[in-house]
């Protein structure tokens, strides 16, 4: 009899064990507040970015929490300045959100506009989020999502975005070479420039030239095609120069239409940029 009620207790002992177990791992799994950020499939090309744009990237949570209690919160980590991870001042983090317009005739009307923030609550297990760059470099973001319940660390984890991105400067300038005399008009020269930056970093070398890679350019302007080598932050042409006379060349048209940018690397294919419709400015 003793036998029996010993066997008993263990087989207890052990059904408890195996709840307690389970009943763990499942608040541990029901506390994990694991995201994928994947770049939003609108924009076709990402190796052309350039300052001033502002970039959509989409957020799935897995397991999303559907209880009233539960806030999850995304907010980009800001540590490091050498991978450009500093918000509002090389890139700002942004939401988008609806105000009202009052140019619309309804109060209910509303107008998207991307607000900065520090952090974003995401309410929906999809949803997606803004980057508008303020620099150019290398950028190694990372991001974390906090799951909280009634404002308190419940469970998180980080991802990684990774981009470069360049400042792209089209210009034209006009110098006088010569003052009209008696005899003579004055001479005029325009030139067709642009500049290229790609960060001031030790690791900004999108376009850099190295032991590993050339960087050439191909200009389309004007129905003209213009070829060069890449440098860096120094002047390169992308069309002819102009000589005329009496006053300075009339600009054919404000817009470079294409900027390629062809990247010779060891022992792999060439990797081709391309910039579309690049505005002109006039120095």
């Amino acid at each position: 009899m003793r036998k029996i009620f010993a066997l008993l207790c263990i087989s207890c002992l052990f059904l408890i064990s195996c709840s307690e177990e389970n009943s763990s791992n499942n608040k541990t799994e029901h506390n994990e507040a694991i995201f994928v950020l994947t770049k939003n499939n609108q924009r076709s090309t990402w190796n052309n970015i350039q300052v001033g744009e502002t970039l959509q990237f989409d957020i799935k949570i897995q397991n999303f929490d559907f209880s009233p209690d539960i806030v999850y919160v995304l907010k980009p980590i800001t540590t490091d300045a050498t991978k450009h991870q500093q918000n509002k001042i090389d890139y700002n983090f942004q939401q988008e959100v609806k105000i009202a317009s009052p140019s619309l005739s309804s109060s209910k009307d509303s107008i998207p506009i991307k607000k900065t923030q520090d952090s974003i609550i995401l309410k929906k297990s999809s949803s997606s989020f803004f980057v508008s760059i303020l620099k150019p470099g290398n950028f190694i973001q990372q991001y974390e999502l906090r799951k909280m319940r009634l404002n308190k660390y419940v469970a998180g984890s980080t991802q990684e975005l990774l981009f470069s991105a360049v400042k792209i400067d089209v210009y034209t300038w006009n110098q006088q070479t010569d003052n009209s005399t008696m005899f003579s008009s004055s001479k005029h020269t325009r030139y067709y420039e642009f500049t290229i930056d790609d960060g001031d970093q030790t690791n900004d070398t999108y376009l850099t030239d190295n032991d590993f890679k050339q960087n050439s350019y191909q200009a389309l302007y004007n129905n003209k095609k213009y070829d060069g080598n890449i440098v860096i932050n120094k002047p390169m042409t992308f069309s002819e120069k102009v000589n005329t006379e009496k006053g300075p060349q009339t600009v054919p048209t404000w817009t470079l239409f294409e900027l390629k940018i062809i990247q010779k690397r060891n022992h792999e294919p060439d990797n081709i940029i391309t910039y579309n419709n690049l505005p002109i400015k006039q120095k």
